[in-house]
Formats: structure tokens, sequence, C-alpha cells
């Protein structure tokens, strides 16, 4: 499964790890004058190699951009994303944090130091570890924030939550310009493919499914979003045929599927006027304005 070659080489600078290079980035206006209904924090964590986390995901101001890019979403009171350590013993490597009702979004520095280290362990290339580190925190970030969002909005979900999550993760990340779009589904998918565990047993009735099956559900909405950037996935078997479809056409009736559920339940809490907006956005070079 070779899909390296139809990684670009775009610069999402929208995190920084310990390989990646600083870069300096042009300040815009803020897209919005009214206060988000979006909430952050950076929750000081106390393993020292975390504050390093923090501290890079604070110089890339990696949840004011998230609070941005979320903000034509209209939401009946205010949710709260956070990044945290999400463990406190020693060796217990924790990932991720179920959300529970009106409670806070959290990110886990953990992930993001275990994803900088499966980067390194699988490649030396640092524009592709730049892909899959920028690609999986906007995915776990969008991924977790859909938890509040199907919270807030009462959205009912048929099926597993978790499953749910990333079918809209897939189809925000899929909304926003070719360069967006490419660099995060890339690095993304790249990390569910390099993951290394194995499902046996018992572990198949976890609410979470095995990365491998979620590589393919992410590039099938990929691939039936935007062919121009990834049908080669559809046509050179990447997606397998019996998963695709003749043509890719069982990708594309899946993200109809997403795309209605989307405009039922979410479109009409969006200001479609700035959605406008953050589609013509530049992102590739935002920052806060200052």
């Amino acid at each position: 499964m070779k899909y390296a070659r139809y990684a670009t080489t775009f610069v999402f600078a929208l995190i920084s790890s310990a390989a990646l290079a600083q870069q300096e980035a042009h300040l815009m206006p803020a897209l919005i004058d009214a206060p988000s209904k979006i909430k952050i924090e950076y929750t000081d964590p106390t393993n020292a190699e975390l504050k390093g986390v923090q501290q890079r995901l604070k110089n890339r101001y990696v949840l004011e951009t998230l609070r941005e890019f979320l903000s034509a979403l209209r939401l009946p009171r205010e949710l709260t994303v956070r990044t945290a350590q999400c463990s406190s013993k020693p060796n217990e490597i924790v990932t991720s944090l179920e959300y529970e009702p009106q409670g806070p979004v959290t990110l886990c520095y953990e992930l993001i130091e275990k994803v900088e280290k499966v980067a390194a362990a699988h490649t030396r290339n640092e524009d592709l570890q730049r892909k899959v580190v920028v690609g999986a925190f906007v995915q776990a970030a969008l991924h977790e924030t859909a938890y509040g969002i199907f919270d807030m909005l009462e959205i009912p979900v048929w099926g597993r939550d978790f499953d749910a999550a990333d079918r809209l993760a897939a189809f925000i990340i899929m909304q926003f310009g070719d360069d967006v779009a490419n660099y995060v589904m890339v690095g993304a998918t790249y990390l569910f493919y390099w993951s290394d565990k194995t499902w046996q047993g018992s572990e198949f009735a976890s609410r979470a499914s095995p990365d491998p099956q979620r590589f393919f559900n992410y590039a099938c909405i990929a691939a039936a979003a935007n062919p121009w950037l990834f049908y080669k996935w559809v046509s050179d078997k990447v997606i397998p045929p019996d998963r695709a479809g003749p043509k890719g056409r069982w990708c594309d009736d899946e993200y109809a599927q997403v795309r209605k559920a989307f405009n039922l339940r979410i479109m009409p809490n969006v200001d479609a006027d700035l959605l406008v907006k953050m589609r013509s956005t530049p992102w590739l070079a935002w920052t806060p304005a200052k």
C-alpha cells in the first residue's frame, strides 16, 4: 500500500514539534469580532517532557486556529476545548479521554508526543514527519470536538459514536481548500497506516475502530470529496475495489450520506456568510491577529 508519492510539499504550519523547523507566518485579521462560543485552555502538565509539547502547541496557536477554523458554527452554549496531560502515572500512556456530556473536549499532550515518536521512527523525511504530526493533530482535534458538537446540537447517532466522529472530522477536513485537505488528510492517513497495534480476540469488541480500518474510512471520504486530489487512491487500488466500488461509486455514496447528515443536522447551525470567508481563508499562512 504505497501512497507516499501522492503527497505534496505544502507547509501547513499549524503546530511545531521537535523535528520541525521554525517558520514565520503572516498575520491576518480575525474573521469574527463577536466572542466565540468555543473557549480554549492550555492546561499545564506536571510531566517535564510534556511541558515542551505544551509550549510548542502554544507557540503555534493550535487552539486559537481550531477556534477560528470552527467560528462559523453557532453553538447554543460554550464548549471548552483544552490540551491537557491525560495521565498522572509515569509509565502510563493515555492518548485520549472520553468526552462527558457538557464537559470539555480534551486533547492529550501524550498523543502529540506519541505521534512525534511514531513519525520519527518510520521516516527520516522531515516533510513527511511534518505532515504526519500536523495531520494527526488536526484529525484528533476535529474528532474529539465532534463529540461536543453531537452533544450540544443533540444530534442522533446511529452506530458507534467513534465512527460518527471520524466521519464528521473527515468531512470537515475536506471543506477547506485543496492545500489543507491534501496536507492534513495525507498526514493523518499515514499515521493510521503505520499503526503497529495488532487487533485480536476481545479487542474487536472495542468502541473504537482499528487504525487500518480508520485509514480506509478517511481515504474513502477524501477520494469522493476531492477526486482531483485523491482519485488515484481508487484508480491505483490503494482503496481496494471491494471497498471503493466500481469507479469509486461506493465511496461516493458514503460521502453523500455524510454530507446529507451534515446538511440536515449541522448546517442549520452554521453562519453561511462566515462559512464562505472560512473557505477562502489561506490557512497555510494564518495566525491570530495581534
